[in-house]
């Protein structure tokens, strides 16, 4: 079994972030930049990739990584980790002792200032537990991935339609294809969450956005989410219950005529002829 670490990264023009991440195992970037090329090295016995494209969003990037993909195991990552000594044979001798593992959400140790939820214990993963991680904490055998012809989607996360959740998504479908999930506390990596990219505060773009998220992911809830969301948000924003709910709800029915929240915003501020 080979483990191998898909990453989504922006601009690079070398492949000095193998060594920065201290990957040491098989690795594919996935490139945003503004040409079309393809570079591939040794490097410490270990083969490298680099597809770099034009083109925007993160699930965009992740698929294509996948489709480059040759390991066993195949584990998503994002620029900004720095990968434990040995955590390869950590992440094979988990699924070792979980052999009908699909898929395992490993640990992640954070800086204080922006901590991520551990997880302290082996455990089955289901909706209600597993919707907090980040897709860089997934570890997927490669055959259960393409069993079920998994991929991200491309209208939600950074650079796309909707800003976030496409982790979310994916979760969901492995879940919802019958595979098994395990939560583990093996620590894989440390992440350092910088400025994002894309998350600028929970302002309108970001709750009407999670209402786009909620009718994707939670059709037949959407309005028992709503309301859990609403209230949450309500909390870290100026917005207030009222206006945050209206949001969610716009943010629902954009996705289903699939409307960003500027081609809603523009509609909204229309002058309205009156006769």
């Amino acid at each position: 079994m080979k483990v191998e670490i898909l990453c989504a990264v922006m601009h690079q023009k070398d492949l000095s972030k193998y060594r920065e991440m201290n990957m040491k195992t098989n690795a594919v970037f996935s490139n945003q930049a503004e040409v079309n090329s393809y570079d591939e090295e040794i490097i410490g016995g270990n083969i490298v990739k680099m597809i770099t494209t034009p083109y925007r969003g993160v699930g965009r990037n992740r698929n294509l990584g996948i489709l480059y993909s040759s390991g066993d195991i195949l584990i998503f990552s994002d620029d900004d980790l720095v990968y434990s000594d040995g955590f390869e044979k950590g992440v094979l001798a988990a699924f070792g002792s979980l052999p009908d593992a699909d898929m395992i959400i490993f640990n992640c140790t954070s800086d204080e200032e922006r901590k991520v939820p551990a997880i302290d214990r082996i455990s089955r993963a289901w909706i209600g537990n597993s919707m907090r991680y980040g897709t860089y904490r997934f570890a997927i055998k490669k055959e259960s991935l393409q069993k079920c012809s998994l991929r991200f989607s491309e209208l939600f996360g950074g650079g796309s339609r909707y800003c976030s959740g496409e982790d979310n998504l994916f979760v969901r479908e492995v879940l919802g294809k019958g595979m098994k999930v395990y939560l583990h506390p093996f620590t894989i990596a440390h992440v350092s969450h910088g400025p994002s990219t894309w998350f600028e505060g929970f302002n309108e773009k970001y709750i009407f956005d999670n209402g786009a998220l909620m009718q994707a992911a939670f059709p037949a809830l959407r309005h028992i989410v709503v309301w859990y969301f609403a209230y949450k948000f309500a909390k870290r924003s100026r917005l207030g219950i009222l206006r945050t709910t209206v949001l969610e709800y716009a943010g629902m029915k954009a996705f289903r005529r699939g409307q960003s929240y500027d081609e809603w915003r523009k509609e909204r501020d229309k002058p309205h002829m009156h006769n």
